[in-house]
């Protein structure tokens, strides 16, 4: 698929998210579930306790604005600070900005950027309701040119938004331009441990799925490089269990028509979570 179509493909799938307060691979009538795996717990509580929240983040002020579509938790990773300007990259409905928020305090500012209206107008009412409207803004935009000023972040993070892009050297390139010097990159993403057949990898149903998008580790990390930053480390943990296709969703079904369910699973073990920090000298 060719860039606009990407972009076309991954924000009609999640203004779809937004408006069914449920999420991509499972049925959003019955059970909570996401863009990375199925959540049986509400408000999506299973998932976010499996990639890294606690109790408490998923019980406060920020709950409504969970929707389970996530593959880690970078304000852990960022160790945040009050007062800091942080800017995340795929806001969605305010999950991490809220929680953000909280540890930034009153002096901090959170800048969220998403491309989804829909996602937008669900994030700004969770921040009015969590009383957090004065320090927390959400700006309609692309990853890959963020209507954000140079140098004016002390954070960028994302949260399995970046390998969704049809770019991902250009995100990068945008994180680095931000960020004052000496500021930090916190990212939760997936990252494959081989390439996706081609096949898979352009099928509309996985790029919404946050896996036909996905790079392997070493161009992942290789555009994080050749952007400018310094000091990467990560972590990652297989990914398969936070895969859970929807059979219902025509194409997921056209994608296990195409090269079966055993196929699936098997792709599925190359697929990780990866949670990475950098930083910009």
């Amino acid at each position: 698929m060719d860039k606009e179509r990407v972009h076309e493909v991954v924000k009609s799938g999640y203004a779809a998210v937004a408006r069914q307060n449920g999420g991509c691979c499972g049925p959003v009538a019955e059970q909570a579930s996401s863009c990375c795996g199925a959540a049986t717990m509400t408000p999506h509580a299973e998932t976010a306790t499996r990639i890294g929240y606690s109790a408490e983040d998923i019980s406060g002020a920020a709950a409504d604005a969970n929707l389970g579509l996530g593959c880690g938790n970078p304000t852990a990773l960022a160790s945040l600070k009050r007062g800091e300007t942080v800017v995340d990259l795929g806001s969605g409905a305010g999950f991490d900005a809220l929680l953000s928020a909280e540890k930034l305090g009153p002096e901090g500012r959170f800048i969220g950027v998403d491309m989804t209206p829909e996602m937008l107008e669900r994030a700004r009412t969770n921040a009015v309701n969590a009383g957090y409207a004065r320090t927390v803004e959400f700006r309609e935009g692309l990853i890959e040119s963020l209507p954000v000023a140079s140098e004016s972040a002390d954070v960028v993070i994302s949260n399995c938004v970046i390998n969704l892009s049809p770019d991902k050297a250009q995100v990068f390139r945008e994180a680095y331009r931000v960020l004052k010097p000496g500021g930090r990159l916190a990212v939760s993403d997936i990252v494959l441990s081989e390439p996706l057949p081609q096949n898979i990898a352009t099928m509309a149903a996985t790029w919404i799925a946050c896996v036909g998008g996905a790079l392997t580790e070493d161009e992942y990390l290789g555009h994080m490089r050749a952007a400018g930053f310094q000091n990467i480390r990560y972590t990652r943990k297989p990914a398969a269990p936070l895969l859970t296709p929807n059979l219902q969703d025509p194409m997921w079904k056209a994608a296990v028509e195409l090269i079966g369910e055993k196929r699936i699973h098997e792709l599925a073990d190359t697929v990780f979570s990866y949670s990475i920090t950098a930083e910009k000298k």
